[in-house]
């Protein structure tokens, strides 16, 4: 069974400063806004996928028919998990929502701090609408998650954190180390904070006799099924890293070339593509893989980017 990473809208309320979204807006000073057609990812997907809705620049929330798309998912006997600020949603729409998800589903609360510090990162966020989700949420059948980027914010609030996720019904504590720091080293925690994947980056693109073994994310079983992503305008993408900004017009699958969109390509016309499945071949060896699988995908930090396994029990 293939896993899939959709991001459902390129919409969102905040305005966080590692974001792409907040990047190409700096940059260009507009917005691209672009919702995906439920039709055409329902029937793109099919039955039984197992499927994760968060994106590079969008929330999942915000896209203006999620719910529909969620319950024809679940028609389709789907299993969904949702990464979310969890702000600027009613009571209401909350309330609607958890009759559509399940046991067998999950939503993951991106809040990083406490309701003095979320924001500085998490910019243009509401603690009180975030909190009466929480609430909604842990009162109902799905399982949620706090996952925690670690900043020099908020470094200090990381135990008291922890335990408010116990407090709050959190299944499930999950710390992530962010490699983004780039031109924002006043965001930079401590060192023992920071992934040593970053170290790894910088030699792929500054060190052209530097190599490393290859480990695909995208690849299970040696096949390229696993978080597969759609894009906000229902493009296919190997995953997220490829729907970036900085590689989405430079591989075979950027919409300048034609791309594979999921209106006019099933995800077998995709997968049995000749040229398609050259592509996922040269991941499998960092001299021929494409610099975005050597960044991504090469050396021993990419089998765990995030920081797993601080949970509650």
């Amino acid at each position: 069974m293939i896993s899939w990473h959709i991001e459902p809208t390129s919409k969102c309320t905040l305005e966080c400063p590692l974001c792409d979204r907040t990047w190409f807006y700096e940059t260009f000073k507009k917005r691209l806004i672009h919702e995906i057609n439920v039709d055409n990812l329902v029937n793109f997907l099919g039955q039984n996928a197992d499927i994760s809705f968060c994106g590079n620049n969008g929330d999942p929330i915000y896209h203006n028919k999620f719910i529909e798309l969620c319950s024809k998912l679940k028609s389709n006997n789907c299993k969904i998990s949702i990464t979310t600020n969890g702000s600027y949603r009613t009571n209401n729409w909350w309330n609607k929502l958890v009759q559509v998800l399940d046991k067998n589903d999950k939503m993951t609360f991106s809040i990083d701090g406490l309701e003095d510090t979320n924001h500085l990162y998490r910019k243009n966020s509401d603690w009180g609408m975030l909190m009466n989700a929480v609430h909604i949420m842990a009162n109902s059948n799905t399982p949620i998650v706090w996952k925690f980027i670690v900043f020099k914010s908020n470094q200090h609030q990381i135990d008291e954190a922890r335990q408010a996720s116990k407090d709050l019904g959190f299944i499930d504590f999950m710390l992530e180390y962010s490699d983004r720091w780039l031109d924002q080293k006043d965001l930079m925690p401590d060192k023992k904070y920071v992934n040593q994947h970053l170290t790894h980056q910088e030699k792929v693109l500054s060190d052209s006799n530097y190599t490393f073994s290859m480990r695909p994310k995208c690849l299970k079983n040696d096949l390229p099924n696993n978080h597969l992503y759609i894009d906000a305008e229902g493009n296919f993408y190997p995953c997220c890293w490829f729907g970036t900004y900085r590689y989405k017009f430079k591989s075979l699958f950027s919409p300048k070339n034609g791309g594979f969109n999921i209106a006019k390509y099933s995800s077998a016309d995709i997968l049995n593509n000749e040229k398609v499945k050259d592509f996922f071949n040269t991941t499998k060896d960092f001299n021929s893989a494409h610099e975005c699988c050597k960044i991504q995908c090469g050396g021993k930090y990419s089998k765990k980017i995030w920081e797993y396994g601080v949970n509650n029990g």
